[in-house]
């Protein structure tokens, strides 16, 4: 997944420099465009770690404000060998989330456009462990899958920079910290035997967060 969104990044950067070198000369008269953005995110940690990408709709409501809204969606998988006679051990991550806010911009007669950005996001992510047991006559009580999930809402604020390549194509690179409140759910599933559950829920717990997010890469088509 990684390469996948290095590679796709890179795709995106070549084809919007080909766009803006036969484009005209972009017009900084935004008001009333809309776009659509696709996004790239992680670049923080230069592709390490869960891989984010999303989709959305753009408005300016005037050549200096704007709003915006991205679903957001991600994923990270790895597999680690048993030994023979064992299962593998495997961990599945995964998440999806809605974010809607808005861009005051700064330079309105510039196509170099520095923002500021503030928002809502509501956010769902899961995590799954697979434990490595054996796959004959495992022991009961073995713990066998652990399954964690994750509900936040929180507050976003960013700095970003866009560049008008045309009329019609713009990508724009910003960085987000955020406050979040969120709801922490478990549960474990065991190899079943006397006296053994085979799922135990944990009690959910809450706790909010406040910190560096992600750095993200968002081209916008306008029409």
């Amino acid at each position: 997944m990684k390469k996948l969104s290095f590679f796709c990044m890179t795709a995106t950067m070549i084809f919007v420099l080909l766009s803006s070198c036969l484009a005209k000369e972009p017009s900084t008269d935004n008001k009333g465009k809309w776009g659509v953005s696709l996004s790239a995110s992680g670049l923080s940690n230069l592709g390490i770690g869960l891989y984010q990408g999303g989709i959305g709709v753009k408005h300016w409501c005037s050549n200096g404000f704007a709003l915006k809204s991205i679903l957001g969606f991600g994923g990270e998988r790895s597999v680690i060998q048993g030994y023979q006679g064992y299962t593998d051990n495997k961990t599945n991550k995964g998440n999806i989330s809605l974010n809607f806010g808005t861009e005051f911009h700064f330079a309105q007669e510039s196509n170099f456009s520095p923002y500021f950005y503030t928002g809502l996001n509501l956010t769902n992510s899961a995590t799954t462990y697979y434990n490595s047991i054996p796959t004959s006559n495992p022991p009961s009580g073995t713990w066998k899958k652990r399954h964690t999930s994750t509900n936040s809402i929180g507050l976003d604020v960013a700095i970003g920079l866009e560049y008008l390549f045309s009329e019609h194509f713009s990508l724009s690179g910003e960085y987000q910290i955020g406050l979040s409140y969120q709801i922490n759910k478990e549960a474990r599933y065991y190899v079943a035997g006397p006296g053994v559950t085979e799922i135990t829920r944990s009690p959910s717990r809450r706790s909010t967060t406040f910190g560096a997010k992600t750095s993200s890469l968002i081209l916008t088509v306008y029409f």
